[in-house]
């Protein structure tokens, strides 16, 4: 079993709170997409071996909650062309994709990069609100805790040399664990041009 395949069976085995999602749980035809989709993400990147980690908060329930991989939409993995034709996969690819705001945010602009950082979130599973699952919640403190163990793992995996927060609550866990960071503003609520400026002074462009 390779450290990916690990990963990602002890990611879909975690058991959590009722009020949040473990979309990689389950012999469903969307469990296994998703972790089909996160192996080959996770393959091509270290492939890649990224030096840069961007860590999000946690999944939305059109984004990554959908395709496994985080800051991505359907949508995303059909026309982006990091993702496009490469085996990556829909869940019912018969309707209309859908798009995810922050995410659509986020490839917009990690498209004028040559390298590309590894993604992640802080909390990896989808946290929402009481009895539905198409809203999104903050997690809370444990969940975060929770989340810091396969942050810790996933830095394990790949050779990181810088990590940016995207947004406060990954920044607040990164400062809690000891982690050296560099935060950018997120993009949600009004934050694009920030998150842009921010980014920007963080990777190098094309």
């Amino acid at each position: 079993m390779t450290k990916i395949t690990h990963f990602i069976t002890k990611l879909s085995k975690q058991v959590v709170p009722t009020t949040t999602e473990n979309f990689y749980f389950g012999n469903s035809k969307a469990a296994a997409i998703r972790r089909h989709n996160l192996t080959l993400y996770l393959t091509k990147m270290l492939k890649i071996n990224p030096t840069t980690l961007l860590l999000g908060e946690a999944p939305s329930y059109k984004g990554c909650s959908l395709t496994g991989i985080p800051f991505t939409s359907e949508r995303i993995l059909t026309e982006t062309p990091f993702y496009k034709d490469q085996g990556f996969k829909c869940i019912d690819d018969s309707k209309a994709l859908d798009s995810e705001q922050s995410a659509t945010i986020v490839w917009n602009e990690l498209q004028n990069y040559v390298e590309k950082p590894l993604n992640w979130n802080i909390f990896p599973f989808h946290p929402h609100k009481p009895g539905n699952k198409k809203t999104n919640r903050t997690p809370n403190k444990a969940e975060l805790e929770l989340g810091a163990n396969f942050l810790n793992e996933l830095l394990a995996i790949f050779t990181i040399d810088k990590i940016i927060a995207l947004g406060r609550k990954p920044e607040s866990q990164l400062n809690h664990l000891g982690y050296t960071y560099a935060y950018v503003r997120h993009p949600a609520q009004g934050g694009k041009n920030e998150f842009v400026a921010g980014l920007k002074a963080e990777l190098k462009e094309n």
